[in-house]
């Protein structure tokens, strides 16, 4: 706590010992970092504006770590109205990144990666850039991009020559985990053998016990389970001294998997269980899913095939959010990458103009006026003619695009989703893999039209389209079949998979509050599903099934899923 009566120079310096101490906390212990920083927060008025900078930039990080991430960005832009320096600049606009991606904007994130990118390399002190770019590294990590991690790991280290050795253990890590998640695992493994000895020597033990976390993960995935076992216990006996909660999860998801590997149940189940009891946030998806897996691993060893299954369905559920959110991820970064190189060319294209430009000028002036005349109306027919290819080549583009896609839902329409799901079936069949057509029609759809109006209808309908987005895995082709049905094509998915899927849309459909559409009624949903068999040669015997399944679920009372096989009588079609 501070002390009164010291000089205004002591008072200051006190002051940034404790916002160090908090900064230091946030990385190992979060609680008493979060605690300390409520105590210093009463004291902001005797604070300087560069002190009281960092207060709101370390406020953020604690709205950070809670998922708080609306309140982290209020603390982002309070921090920048005290003209914080440019070092701590980079940082609030790098959490700014944080923020965007907690708030699942990546296409925000990525812009504001590129444009800090910018800012960074104008700089003319290497301590700041190099500082900047471990930032940065952590980042782009989270954003799984991998290939970019690997680019700035190694600017870093070439910046800074092992000047810096704290910043320098952190480039060396992060270039060794960017060649992990690359796959690339022998140099992982000798890159963090390196780091683990570079780091210990210069009295950074934090990093080196990640580094020996980093040769656990290669030995693991390498299969190497007995040398993994050793080196995650060594590394977990590390993190609990740092209170380090987030990578203790992280190596107890792994340590079960681990010992399942090696015939040792119990253990397994004991590491499982201490994550499978974390509660729900964002953060404990992927080490929640992990011992999920475990678990289901060891409760079909056991024999308890009920535990098993729903150990599965949780862990599926979590993949599908896992596998969403990485899908959102790699679009924004694609479109990011994209727009960077479209501004590249753009400009590239500028300056080409303009030498052409220059050139045509000292051209014309050396030839008489008529030609001068001419070669100005050719020059501007050309350009017209350009602009106007550009142009309808723009606008072909868009129509292109919106006739694939339903007006009202934003989903595929019945010509462009059927074409896209037979060429998913084709190659389905050629490497002889599953395949599997889901129907679906709202119950009783009419009603909610007549009793309260066709934007009630249109309401419902995108409503649905949401629900069920957030359900679909990233090659799964969802479209509007016309009307109040639908479809899902999904390739690599057999039969128990697709009526497991089904079954869990159904529930997640019924459960839809209504209330925002300002009326109270229920939606519910009528499924048919059907598999490919081997003697399928296109698409149509399956939707024809999948339909006739839909048909036997409309005629069983609704609100349930059929399977082709559970429709061999099919009824007469009734109204919807």
């Amino acid at each position: 706590m501070l002390l009164l009566g010291y000089t205004v120079l002591a008072y200051a310096d006190e002051i940034d010992e404790e916002l160090d101490i908090i900064e230091s906390f946030m990385l190992t212990d979060t609680q008493s970092a979060i605690d300390k920083l409520n105590d210093v927060l009463t004291l902001e008025p005797e604070f300087s504006g560069a002190q009281k900078s960092r207060l709101h930039v370390l406020m953020s990080i604690k709205h950070i770590y809670l998922a708080e991430y609306t309140e982290a960005g209020k603390a982002l832009d309070l921090a920048l109205s005290f003209n914080p320096s440019d070092e701590l600049l980079t940082r609030i606009y790098l959490y700014k990144v944080t923020v965007s991606i907690g708030l699942k904007d990546y296409k925000q994130a990525f812009t504001q990666l590129e444009a800090n990118l910018a800012r960074i390399n104008s700089y003319q002190d290497n301590s700041i850039k190099i500082a900047t770019y471990n930032r940065l590294l952590n980042v782009y990590m989270e954003l799984e991009a991998y290939d970019e991690m690997l680019r700035i790991s190694k600017l870093a280290m070439e910046l800074n020559q092992g000047k810096n050795p704290k910043n320098y253990c952190y480039s060396m890590l992060y270039n060794a985990v960017a060649h992990l998640r690359l796959k690339r695992l022998p140099d992982a493994e000798s890159l963090f053998v390196n780091t683990e000895q570079y780091c210990a020597e210069h009295g950074f033990p934090l990093i080196a016990v990640m580094s020996v976390r980093g040769r656990g993960n290669v030995a693991f995935e390498q299969g190497d389970y007995h040398k993994a076992e050793g080196l995650f216990l060594a590394s977990l006996e590390g993190y609990q001294k740092f209170k380090f909660e987030v990578e203790i999860n992280d190596l107890n998801s792994y340590l079960g998997m681990t010992y399942f590997y090696l015939g040792d149940f119990e253990k397994a189940e004991i590491f499982a269980q201490k994550v499978n009891q974390l509660p729900v946030a964002p953060n404990n998806m992927l080490v929640k899913k992990r011992a999920n897996e475990a678990l289901s691993l060891i409760a079909g060893k056991r024999g308890q095939f009920d535990k098993a299954y729903q150990y599965q369905v949780v862990a599926n559920a979590l993949s599908l959010q896992l596998l969403n959110e990485q899908k959102i991820k790699e679009n924004a970064y694609q479109m990011a990458r994209f727009d960077s190189v479209e501004k590249n060319r753009e400009n590239n294209s500028l300056m080409q103009d303009h030498e052409l430009l220059m050139k045509q000028k000292d051209l014309f002036m050396k030839e008489k006026s008529s030609s001068i005349m001419f070669s100005t109306l050719l020059v501007g027919v050309s350009v017209g003619l350009l602009l106007l290819l550009i142009s309808a080549w723009l606008q072909r583009n868009q129509y292109m695009k919106q006739a694939q896609r339903d007006g009202l839902t934003g989903i595929f329409n019945r010509r462009a989703g059927q074409e896209l799901a037979e060429n998913e079936f084709v190659e389905a069949q050629s490497a002889a893999e599953p395949f599997s057509v889901l129907l679906m029609d709202l119950d009783l759809f009419k009603n909610i039209n007549d009793q309260f109006g066709h934007a009630t209808g249109d309401w419902a309908l995108k409503k649905f389209t949401s629900v069920v987005e957030a359900l679909l895995r990233p090659n799964d082709i969802f479209t509007r079949m016309g009307g109040e049905e639908f479809a899902i094509f999904m390739p690599k998915l057999g039969h128990h998979g697709a009526m497991e899927f089904a079954e869990r849309l159904r529930i997640t459909v019924s459960e839809i509050n209504t209330r925002y559409s300002g009326h109270d009624f229920s939606v519910t949903v009528s499924c048919g599903v059907s598999t490919a068999n081997e003697d399928d040669l296109s698409l149509d015997p399956l939707i024809k099934r999948a339909d006739l399944a839909l048909y036997s679920a409309k005629h069983n009372g609704r609100n349930c899923v059929v399977c082709d096989a559970d429709s061999l009588v099919i009824p007469l079609r009734v109204n919807k």
